[in-house]
Order: C-alpha cells, then sequence, then structure tokens
C-alpha cells in the first residue's frame, strides 16, 4: 500500500498534487447540479433556490478572508503572503471607494439577471445546511494557520466551473453579457488567487504533519459546498433535482 500524498511529497510537489486531487474531486468538478445547468435541464426555480443560498456565502467569503489576515504574523518575512491575502480580501469586499465592486453585489446582479430579485435572495432565510457551511468556513479561517486554510480553497477548480457555466448561463437562461460579470471575472480572477494559495501551500508545506491539515482543510472544504449545494438543490441521495 502506497503511502498517502502528505507523506511522499513536500513543497511544490505536494502543491501540485492537493491541486490534481482538488481538481478531479471538488464538488465543482462532480456535482450533477452543475452539468444539468450546462445542458440547460436545471429548472429556473432549482437554480433560484441555490443562487439564493449561495449569496450568504459569498458575503462571507471577505469575512473569512480578513480571518486569514489576522492569522498572518506581522512579521517581514510574511510580508508577501499577507499582501496576497489582502489583496483577494479586497476585490472579494470591494473597493472600500465604491471603484469596484465586490463579488457579493456581483452574484445580486447576476440572480437579478436570472429573473430573481436582490431583495427577495437577501431576504430569502438561511436553510440550516448553508448555517453550518457558512459557520465552518470561518472556523477553519480563523482557527487554522493562514496556510492551511489556504490549503482547502476552492479557486483553482472555480476557475473552471466559471469558464464551463458563463455559456451555459447566457445560452440556455438568457442571461446578457452584463449580469454575468461575476462569471467572466472568477475565469479570470481566480487564477491568479490559484497561484497565491498554491504559493502558500508550497511555502509552508515542509512537515507531514502540516502536509496532513492541509490535505483535511480541502477534504472538509469538498465537504462544505456539497452540503451547501445539496441543501439548496435538495438532493440528499446526491443527485440534483431539476
Amino acid at each position: 500500500m502506497s503511502e498517502p500524498p502528505w507523506m511522499q511529497y513536500e513543497g511544490e510537489a505536494f502543491r501540485r498534487e492537493l491541486e490534481k486531487y482538488k481538481m478531479a474531486n471538488h464538488p465543482f468538478k462532480l456535482h450533477p447540479f452543475f452539468k444539468q445547468i450546462e445542458k440547460g435541464t436545471a429548472s429556473r426555480p432549482v437554480i433560484h433556490r441555490w443562487a439564493a443560498q449561495f449569496y450568504p456565502w459569498l458575503a462571507c467569503v471577505p469575512l473569512a478572508m480578513a480571518e486569514r489576515f489576522s492569522n498572518c504574523s506581522w512579521e517581514p518575512k510574511f510580508d508577501h503572503f499577507r499582501r496576497m491575502i489582502l489583496d483577494q480580501l479586497v476585490e472579494e469586499a470591494g473597493d472600500p471607494k465604491g471603484k469596484e465592486r465586490g463579488h457579493p453585489e456581483l452574484w445580486l446582479h447576476f440572480c437579478e439577471g436570472l429573473g430573481l430579485p436582490r431583495a427577495k435572495v437577501q431576504s430569502t432565510p438561511l436553510l440550516p445546511s448553508t448555517m453550518v457551511a457558512i459557520d465552518d468556513f470561518l472556523y477553519v479561517n480563523r482557527q487554522e494557520p493562514f496556510y492551511v486554510s489556504a490549503g482547502g480553497s476552492s479557486e483553482p477548480p472555480n476557475v473552471e466551473l466559471c469558464a464551463r457555466l458563463l455559456p451555459a448561463f447566457r445560452k440556455h437562461y438568457g442571461v446578457d453579457d452584463d449580469h454575468l460579470t461575476y462569471y467572466s471575472l472568477h475565469v479570470t480572477a481566480d487564477e491568479e488567487h490559484s497561484r497565491f494559495v498554491g504559493e502558500m501551500v508550497a511555502a509552508f508545506a515542509d512537515s507531514a504533519s502540516v502536509r496532513r491539515r492541509m490535505w483535511d482543510a480541502m477534504l472538509r472544504g469538498f465537504a462544505l459546498h456539497r452540503l451547501l449545494i445539496d441543501g439548496a438543490v435538495g438532493a440528499p441521495n446526491g443527485s440534483a433535482r431539476g
């Protein structure tokens, strides 16, 4: 029996193994709901339910990045990583002077393009599954070192997912390009953020115990995203209902 990846690899080699596994096994890659959207077979009401529950998750991402930032030491040797986290935090939250919209705002604009009013999204009660996913997401970023929580980040598979869904929402659901800015942005922005989290993983993957924690953070992230999707689309058996 071969050793697990956190025992076989370290540094950049471990980073590559982590990302390879993430790209092949993340719910963004495998969940049937996204495959249904690509085919145009997911019903609009189901997409609306998912979109309304994904909004509070997105609204919490800047808070998670703030937690990650607070876990990055003030020492000069960490300056490079603090700048990376801050860059992502500001992009997620939006420019404080209002020059660039944050990702939660872009998502609300996308919802409007789907025919789902922002007021309805913002007033939709959180499902228990959404609450649990958000709570654990914030907990991991608060309690774990920034490089461990970075190991669980979903940016790499999200680039691929956005590239798949962008034409699907345009073709099958009639969403115009102006309302698809969230998706067009993530096709490019998350490439840079993927590089950021990859650098963090490679730089600190120097012990088996840390690498195991990074791997576990990744698997935990899988579970949270699966919970978030299944709770919204009503798929306890793993097959989204259209």
